[in-house]
């Protein structure tokens, strides 16, 4: 097996806000991999985290200082460079609340370099499993369904309203039968745990900072699938989340009350604003049938806004979707971070 302390791994965290309980638990996670270096970005903390980390872990943790909260498409790019300055061949992305198991950064190092004799390595990368976050692939539904389809919505189509009625019933409930594939492809990814190759940099650039947060890690990682590339999820390298996302689907009945029950306004504008421009520009294949998945999505989710009295929030996501089609990218004056 490969062993990690051979290769030039780099971890790169990025952390804002009052989150050094969290980070400093992460922290204590990867003493157990003997990962070469790691770059904590402070985008933001509101502590003070280089005086703090550099005391507690010395030179172990390289500290790159933005200033304020700038977004994780900046924050991630800034800290991917300074990995790269640093000599890292391998890179792996992590949020402040994302705590790997032991031997997760081997696994994937295995998987990648595995993979590698068919994919060359600048257009490849690999993934850690995190079960609420890839919650349809723990609970075993079917992989054709695990990516969105062609012309698809927020992930949403039309196709699939019959399976997602089925998977609603006690006959259709996905079940796990066996254990998990080791490996599923996937077609976008987010950040966290994500692995790839410093090659992977010049040739897929780094994430788009329009973006300032939310979708960046999805455009970002797609564009390795339209260079023909692989973005691969190991189901054995697991990371543990400290903390739950806004609007993760396990924690509500379905992503529309998600969506309109979840915390932070400037949380639903960026996500839909954004995933409207993503999908609207890398999904969408036949004009006629997208706008059938979007026009669908609204009136389902503007009946859950009534029923939950959240038409304040449809307003906001309405004009998110609007400007996200139009094209308007780039930090909001009215939803700073």
């Amino acid at each position: 097996m490969t062993m990690i302390h051979k290769i030039s791994l780099c971890i790169v965290i990025v952390s804002y806000g009052d989150r050094a309980a969290l980070l400093y638990k992460v922290l204590k996670s990867l003493n157990y991999d003997n990962s070469n270096r790691i770059v904590v970005v402070n985008n933001g903390a509101a502590w003070s985290l280089k005086k703090e980390l550099t005391s507690a872990y010395g030179n172990w943790v390289d500290i790159v200082e933005l200033g304020n909260n700038t977004g994780s498409s900046q924050g991630f790019a800034a800290g991917i460079k300074r990995a790269i300055e640093l000599g890292a061949e391998y890179i792996c992305l992590l949020d402040d609340d994302n705590c790997p198991k032991i031997n997760t950064f081997e696994k994937l190092l295995n998987a990648f370099i595995e993979a590698v004799h068919v994919v060359p390595r600048d257009k490849l990368s690999v993934l850690a499993f995190r079960p609420e976050h890839q919650a349809d692939v723990a609970m075993g539904v079917p992989l054709k369904r695990i990516n969105p389809h062609p012309n698809s919505f927020q992930w949403f189509h039309i196709a699939d309203i019959p399976y997602k009625i089925w998977r609603r019933t006690p006959w259709g409930k996905p079940r796990l039968y066996g254990t998990l594939p080791t490996i599923v492809p996937l077609e976008m990814a987010p950040y966290s745990g994500l692995l790839f190759h410093r090659d992977l940099i010049k040739a897929n650039g780094l994430p788009n900072p329009d973006f300032i947060l939310y979708a960046d890690d999805i455009d970002f990682t797609h564009r390795i699938i339209e260079r023909g590339g692989k973005i691969l999820l190991v189901t054995d390298a697991i990371i543990e989340d400290l903390e739950s996302s806004w609007n993760v689907k396990s924690h509500y009945s379905n992503s529309f009350v998600g969506l309109l029950k979840g915390d932070g306004d400037f949380r639903a504008y960026y996500t839909m604003r954004n995933t409207s421009y993503f999908f609207s520009r890398k999904i969408k294949t036949n004009n006629f049938v997208f706008h059938i998945n979007l026009y669908i999505y609204l009136i389902i989710l503007f009946i859950y806004a009534i029923k939950l009295r959240k038409l304040h929030r449809f307003r906001l996501i309405k004009k998110a979707i609007d400007e996200g089609l139009s094209g308007h990218l780039g930090l909001n004056e009215r939803f700073p971070l």
